[in-house]
């Protein structure tokens, strides 16, 4: 059984270590800036901020782990900062057993995939990407890096899901459309025609409703 590391302590990081476990990796602890030292998270010990790395890597014998924050550029910025403390560190990707995925598809180092999730043939998903629970990717999808879809969003076939891009809860996006980087599509949106980068849109169906900045919180 593999030993890694989850950094980060939220509610993202309660299914996150939840998966790990399920997916045969032993979480060994949490690294996080906001816990306290030695608090329990989920049956595991907090054993220190995220500068604290290559020491606990060092005591604790390992030098692996996923980042479990939801937000998209928050999870990017953490990513650049274990790399820059650690260069040496590895991130692993968690995929659920209970996820279906599908001949020639590619998931990228540090990205999660969710219980009831559906990648279906030929589709590219990037690193540190968020598939959330029962959200599916159909065949030949792209979804770049730290980019995320939460529950029960669907992509259609040859949909393409830019780099930071957030999917909101149950949207649906027809087949072939695009959809910019540092984007957010609103919860239950339908998307029948490309959307941009740096915008907010949602609906049904969907509209651009305003411009946003790349690293702006949305969750």
């Amino acid at each position: 059984m593999k030993k890694i590391l989850v950094l980060g302590a939220g509610g993202h990081a309660k299914v996150v270590v939840d998966l790990a476990r399920k997916a045969a990796f032993d979480v060994v602890g949490i690294l996080d800036d906001f816990r306290q030292l030695g608090t329990d998270f989920c049956g595991a010990k907090i054993l220190g901020k995220f500068s604290d790395l290559p020491d606990v890597c060092k005591q604790k014998k390992v030098s692996s782990g996923v980042i479990a924050i939801g937000d998209n550029h928050a999870r990017s910025l953490v990513a650049q900062q274990i790399l820059t403390f650690m260069p040496s560190f590895s991130f692993v990707s968690l995929i659920h057993p209970s996820a279906t995925i599908g001949s020639d598809v590619s998931v990228g180092v540090g990205s999660v995939v969710m219980a009831g999730v559906v990648i279906n043939p030929a589709t590219q998903i990037g690193k540190h990407v968020i598939l959330n629970t029962k959200s599916s990717v159909d065949h030949d999808g792209i979804v770049g890096d730290f980019a995320s879809l939460a529950p029960g969003a669907t992509l259609g076939g040859t949909v393409s899901v830019g780099s930071y891009s957030a999917v909101g809860l149950g949207a649906n996006v027809i087949h072939s459309v695009s959809i910019g980087a540092h984007t957010v599509i609103g919860a239950g949106s339908l998307i029948n025609k490309a959307i941009p980068e740096l915008v907010v849109a949602y609906g049904v169906p969907a509209r651009v409703v305003r411009s946003r900045k790349a690293g702006e919180k949305y969750l």
